[in-house]
């Protein structure tokens, strides 16, 4: 018998207990069925699937704008019914990307981890067999206000799944934002989640999509350090592409214990959620971060820009009280040229912040990238009009270096 329906057959017998049965979904299967008869669903597509924390992402698409997203998220399904209803919701699409979020409810309601990874070992099965090519990822099951008492079974849960991905190499990613749902006391942070405490909110949601997108570069960035120590009391560059790209920031100041924590496309909150990582670790005694300009081009106000940039000094300032905070103003470019009244906008709410704070300094890097009309210059710029050259990097050296620390 192959081992994909051995462990079908192991997940059939787990409903031979007194549990709820997956016909229960079948107008919900039925009606994804006929939105996919009224409209054809999409080639190359990105497939999220699973129980209601799925289903109820309503901002999914405006989240990963890039590809071609399909929510199939059936509120209060088990793993089980999941693999149940593969031929139907995940297998005809074909999709080149699985985000699958499921287990939670089998937990709740009586199921053992083991039986929980016995499902997701037959969903894989199924996944590998029929869709060779298809990339596929778990998220963890999270833990929630109203189901507290349940944490250390979730967390079983999770270890079980992730020594299993594992062990198979680079197959399967385990998207683990678990540490992020809790607050210093240990516990749900309460924001994350509605008013049910059970499902999230826009703002776990953010915690989520931010794991998703960048927790491959985040441990990339972790890897540097296996073999060879950071320096004491850095200084972290942190924030997105402008700061990735940097990859002559050592050179030019080379007497700094300067560390270059960039990741490429994130916004001011994407530095907030991997703090624990990118920066509490490493004790920096200075932090210098750019990032808000990704966060208007995908459609955020300025007073949220702060915000984040609040909530980030906060963060740091809750476990480094002593730790300089640099902002490098968003930049001008001829690609957003745009968005220039955002910009500026959201450049004056954070001036004005950090003047009220002797640990936050503003530094305004647009006098030394505009042209005499006011413009970008035009010759500070890679070819897509956004990223710098080395030109754009040396008027930057120029605003940056003289407030770097000794």
């Amino acid at each position: 018998m192959k081992p994909f329906f051995v462990l079908l057959f192991l997940t059939a017998a787990v409903f031979a207990k007194d549990l709820p049965k997956p016909e229960r979904f079948e107008k919900a299967i039925a009606a994804f069925e006929a939105e996919d008869n009224a409209k054809k669903a999409p080639k190359d597509a990105t497939l999220f699937v699973g129980a209601s924390n799925i289903r109820l992402w309503k901002s999914l698409p405006d989240r990963f704008k890039k590809d071609k997203v399909i929510n199939r998220g059936f509120g209060g399904a088990f793993l089980s019914e999941v693999v149940h209803f593969a031929d139907r919701i995940v297998l005809p699409y074909q999709p080149k990307q699985i985000y699958l979020n499921a287990g939670g409810n089998d937990l709740h309601l009586g199921k053992t981890p083991e039986e929980v990874l016995a499902s997701f070992k037959a969903f894989v099965a199924l996944v590998t067999e029929k869709l060779p090519k298809t990339k596929l990822a778990f998220l963890c099951i999270p833990t929630s206000p109203s189901r507290w008492e349940e944490v250390e079974t979730v967390r079983t849960t999770n270890k079980l799944i992730a020594d299993f991905i594992h062990a198979g190499g680079d197959k399967i990613e385990f998207i683990d934002y678990f540490p992020m749902l809790l607050g210093a006391d240990g516990k749900p942070r309460p924001e994350l989640y509605v008013e049910d405490r059970l499902h999230f909110s826009e703002a776990g949601y953010d915690v989520v999509a931010s794991v998703i997108k960048w927790q491959k570069e985040i441990a990339a960035i972790e890897k540097r350090y296996a073999g060879k120590p950071a320096p004491k009391a850095p200084i972290v560059f942190i924030g997105s592409s402008s700061i990735r790209r940097w990859e002559t920031l050592a050179a030019d100041f080379p007497v700094k214990p300067v560390l270059n924590h960039g990741f490429g496309g994130s916004e001011v909150f994407d530095s907030v959620n991997f703090a624990h990582r990118l920066v509490f670790p490493f004790q920096p005694k200075q932090i210098v971060m750019y990032a808000g300009g990704n966060d208007l081009n995908a459609g955020k106000m300025p007073e949220r820009v702060l915000a984040d940039f609040q909530a980030f000094v906060a963060r740091v300032h809750g476990e480094l009280p002593k730790t300089k905070i640099c902002y490098i103003s968003t930049a001008p470019n001829p690609k957003r040229w745009a968005q220039i009244k955002e910009v500026r906008a959201a450049n004056a709410l954070i001036q004005a912040f950090c003047a009220k704070d002797e640990l936050l300094q503003y530094l305004d890097v647009h006098p030394v990238m505009l042209a005499p009309n006011g413009e970008p210059k035009p010759d500070i710029f890679v070819e897509d009009q956004l990223h710098m050259n080395a030109k754009g990097y040396e008027l930057w050296k120029g605003v940056v270096g003289p407030v770097l620390m000794e």
